[in-house]
């Protein structure tokens, strides 16, 4: 039997403990697109510092997140299939 590897869940992560959230400020790869782990795939702004934030997985991203909004640190904006 064959175990289906579950989604990464890509989120918005904790840059630093004084930080509750992050604009996503942009998006390195378009949806539908395959990704390697390690690979930028989006942006993100904290006090107006951006950082390139690299995916979790290798696979398939779909967003769910849009650009110029503002999520709490844990916020879900896409998920990675394998």
């Amino acid at each position: 039997m064959l175990k289906h590897l579950a989604d990464f869940v890509i989120r918005i992560p904790r840059v630093s403990v004084a930080v509750a959230e992050a604009e996503l400020t942009g998006l390195l790869v378009d949806a539908g697109e395959q990704v390697e782990e390690g690979m930028p795939i989006y942006v993100i702004a904290t006090e107006k510092v951006e950082q390139e934030i690299e995916a979790g997985a290798s696979g398939t991203v779909q967003w769910t997140g849009e650009v110029g909004k503002t999520y709490d640190i844990g916020a879900e904006i896409g998920v990675i299939t394998s």
